[in-house]
């Protein structure tokens, strides 16, 4: 289900703690203590629960950017027009399974090493603070980032958790972690739901209580916000990107999200999407080479430019390749009679565009 959203963001963080301290009766640490002295953020529920927060506001676009330039060194690695889904690369790929997992790694890199420093603040706070029962949890927050799904975020955490280190858990300061995200979302009983994961360690299953605790945090959360909360496996539901439309665009930005909304070749074969994107190579050829037969009028250009940028689209969703979309002077001029253009310029196609004798 594609969901979209147009105007400012506000960023999560903020609110949490705002939460933690009204909701949970939160003292933020922060205030009381040595801003070195690495310590955790809140103490909540009078000392019951520690709370390390951590906000992924980096993108990973750069660092998604780096691992991308050494995959397409593999010669199995696809070509596309424009840009693709990482789903449509692993329909091409000959090892989808690895090609994923090294994804994945590098998109959890800014998740690891949340963890690995929230594992330290949390055993620097217990023996600050020691008490016989206390929840060390640790709340991940997405600060608008499409690339941090809860799919990814979630097996990203259960490995970090369930590692192990001479037979001990590797992070053993962490009893829970919870993640939240509003750019990602799944309707439920037709309301809009945003994605709370709660990702357990291998010592909440000697302490039932603590898990309790946490479905407190979940729950109170909801009444908070003023919205019901409904659990469920992870798996349960699919949660989609939310796609943020900018309040302001360029002409050729607008028409990506206007074909998501309206995606009329969704019930295409992939020729006859082949034939669109051919008909759309007709028109811009004859409108931006110097010696072609006629120029077409400008309607037709800008819908040759618009009808590219929705082939691209559904190309990517598809996983079709350029080397799917050769250039072919017979197909051209197929599309150029399916235009009704003019004999002479049905020719000037044949003749590969007046360069064939």
């Amino acid at each position: 289900m594609r969901i979209e959203r147009t105007g400012n963001v506000d960023p999560l963080t903020p609110r949490l703690k705002r939460f933690f301290v009204e909701a949970l009766g939160g003292i933020a640490l922060d205030d009381i203590q040595n801003a070195q002295a690495r310590k955790v953020d809140y103490a909540c529920l009078k000392g019951l629960l520690a709370i390390e927060l951590k906000s992924l506001d980096e993108d990973a676009s750069e660092r998604m950017d780096n691992l991308t330039d050494k995959l397409r060194e593999r010669p199995d690695w696809p070509l596309f027009f424009g840009t693709w889904p990482i789903e449509a690369v692993l329909k091409q790929v000959d090892d989808p399974v690895s090609v994923k997992r090294r994804v994945v790694e590098r998109i959890g890199r800014a998740i690891e090493n949340h963890i690995h420093k929230a594992n330290k603040q949390l055993a620097a706070h217990e023996a600050t603070f020691p008490r016989k029962n206390m929840v060390r949890m640790v709340v991940l927050v997405n600060e608008d980032h499409a690339v941090y799904d809860p799919e990814t975020v979630a097996y990203t955490l259960q490995r970090l958790l369930r590692r192990l280190e001479n037979g001990r858990p590797f992070y053993s300061h962490i009893d829970a972690v919870i993640y939240l995200s509003e750019r990602h979302a799944a309707t439920i009983n037709r309301l809009l739901a945003f994605p709370m994961l709660v990702v357990e360690s291998a010592s909440m299953e000697n302490s039932p209580w603590k898990g309790q605790v946490a479905d407190l945090v979940v729950a109170r959360w909801g009444r908070w916000n003023g919205v019901p909360t409904v659990q469920a496996e992870p798996t349960a539901h699919e949660f989609s990107t939310i796609d943020h439309i900018p309040e302001t665009m360029r002409r050729q930005e607008v028409w990506e999200p206007e074909y998501r909304r309206d995606p009329y070749m969704k019930g295409f074969t992939d020729e006859q999407v082949r034939e669109r994107f051919d008909e759309v190579i007709c028109i811009s050829s004859l409108a931006f080479i110097k010696d072609s037969p006629l120029k077409p009028p400008n309607h037709a250009i800008e819908w040759s430019m618009k009808s590219m940028s929705h082939v691209m689209v559904e190309m990517g969703h598809r996983a079709l390749q350029i080397t799917q979309c050769k250039d072919e002077p017979l197909r051209l001029a197929a599309a150029a009679r399916r235009l009704r253009l003019p004999a002479h310029a049905v020719t000037w196609f044949e003749h590969d565009r007046g360069r064939a004798a």
